[in-house]
Formats: structure tokens, sequence, C-alpha cells
């Protein structure tokens, strides 16, 4: 990437309605590990001391999602083209920093209202992340916590927040539906992973549609599929592949009614190389049931 940009999605915070029914989902299902913070439960799943923040809100969606910059400059430069689009952006207190486990923090809204925050900072945590249900690990080093979808009444505002703002690429777009009636998915990357934020005007009263787990075994995948299926999870998209992303994956009903999609194989981007394409289909093979934009 030639301009400053974010370079991931480092966290999420979500609002739910039952932590202990996430706290089971969370080891038992996803194989995370899922420790409690004061009224909130924090997921781990790698080097970073926490992915994702649960607090007890009731709402079942999405309540921020923080992109990490690569250092104080580029942060800065971040801020500059968001304030240019008239996006109004502030400076987090210490003690909010503090929170987030990071040394610099700003936060923003994006077009439709969802708060974002952008940050510097190191969030490792001590000791090696360790699997409660024995999973080999998480693709995250380097690409963040995995990909998030999200609902956008207005779809141009919010590619020309997420590419001219944050500093996205266009991964590319899928059409998906009959002719006149077709639904259009946004795909953006801000590293090899090939998005990290897709978007459409999904008709959904709520912004989260699903997020994304990366496995670096595909055998965990079909095992994580096996141990949803006996625990009677509801599995919204059976196992199929991607056309956009090549990603061999499941979608699976979480406790708060979004999807958590697990998979495997997705395609890196070289951005030297890389020419965004359309597809009109969502998948290769597989992903049967429950409509699924990638």
């Amino acid at each position: 990437m030639s301009k400053a940009a974010v370079r991931a999605l480092g966290y999420l915070e979500l609002g739910v309605s039952s932590l202990a029914n996430w706290e089971d989902f969370a080891r038992d299902i996803l194989g995370v590990q899922a420790n409690r913070d004061g009224n909130a439960l924090n997921l781990r799943y790698d080097a970073d001391c926490w992915r994702l923040r649960l607090v007890q809100t009731g709402e079942d969606d999405i309540r921020c999602a923080g992109f990490e910059a690569a250092d104080s400059a580029h942060l800065q430069a971040i801020v500059a083209r968001l304030q240019a689009q008239g996006v109004a952006v502030s400076a987090a207190s210490a003690e909010a920093a503090a929170a987030r486990r990071v040394s610099e923090l700003v936060c923003l809204n994006d077009p439709f209202g969802l708060p974002m925050e952008i940050y510097v900072g190191n969030r490792s945590a001590p000791g090696a992340f360790e699997s409660p249900r024995g999973v080999a690990g998480f693709v995250t080093a380097g690409q963040g916590l995995g990909h998030i979808v999200l609902t956008a009444p207005e779809p141009d505002r919010m590619k020309r927040f997420a590419l001219e703002g944050l500093g996205f690429l266009l991964s590319d777009n899928i059409f998906m539906g009959p002719p006149g009636h077709q639904l259009e998915v946004t795909f953006l990357h801000c590293n090899p992973r090939h998005h990290t934020l897709a978007f459409a005007a999904i008709p959904a009263s709520k912004r989260l549609n699903h997020i994304m787990l990366q496995l670096q075994d595909l055998d965990d995948v079909g095992r994580g599929l096996d141990t949803a299926a006996r625990a009677g999870v509801p599995i919204s998209s059976s196992l199929g592949r991607h056309t956009n992303d090549r990603m061999t994956s499941f979608y699976m009903r979480s406790p708060s009614g979004f999807d958590i999609e697990y998979g495997f194989g997705g395609v890196e981007i070289d951005d030297a190389t890389w020419q965004p394409e359309v597809y009109h289909a969502p998948s290769i093979w597989g992903h049967r049931g429950a409509l699924n934009p990638a």
C-alpha cells in the first residue's frame, strides 16, 4: 500500500444477551480462551490479550471495531483524511487507551453510526495461546483477527469512508441474486488477507452479519463442524468453498444470532499483482443454507 492505511482489524467489542452462553460456546465450540474481566468476557485466540470483548448489553450486535495503525505518523495521516471527509475524530483518554491495552487511541463513527477506533500499540499478552479444545491455531499474524461483514444501507458512502478514509483497497465484488434484484457485496483488504471488511445493503436490523475466524488446519474446521453439530449449534451454511477468497468454511449461529464463519485456506493478496474481479456467485460448491455474503 502506498498511502497510510489501517493495517489490520485488531479487536471487536460485541454487545450480547448472555455472557454465560458465550463462554461455553467460545471454549467448547470455537476452541478459544474465554476469560472473565469484571462485567465483560474477553476471547483470546492468539498472542494478543484478546480479540473479541463481550459485554452483556443485550443488543446482540457489534458495538465497536478497532483497527490497528502501524505507528503514530500513519495514525495521524489516517485521521487527517477522515477529517477531510467530514468525519469527527477524537483522541481517547489515557484511561480508555489503557483499557484497550494500546498506547494511542482515536475514536470515530462510520457513516451509519457504528463506533470505530484506530490504535497504535502492542497488545500481546504473556504466555502462549492454548486452545481449550485442542485447536492447532488461528491465522492472525500480520492479518488481524479475521474478517467482518457488515450491513451498509448506502454502500457507496461506506466504500468512500473505507477506501479514502481508512485506506482500504478493493479486493473484488460479488453480485448475488437474480437480475434486477441483485445484492452487491464489496470486499476490501488492508493486508494479505483477501478481505478484512466486506459490506452490502443486506436487509437486516443489525450491523453485523458475521465474523470469520481462520484456522491453521483444515482438519480443525472439520472437527469444529462435527463438534458444533453434536452440540446442537445451528449450522447456518454447510461446508463449502468461496469463489473469491477460496476459503473452505462453514457458518454456525452464535449465541447472539449472528454467524461465525469457521474456515481454512484463504488466498493472500499481493498488491503488486492483484486485479479485482467481479463474481456472480458466493461459492464454488457447498455453503448450502442461509445467505452468507462470503
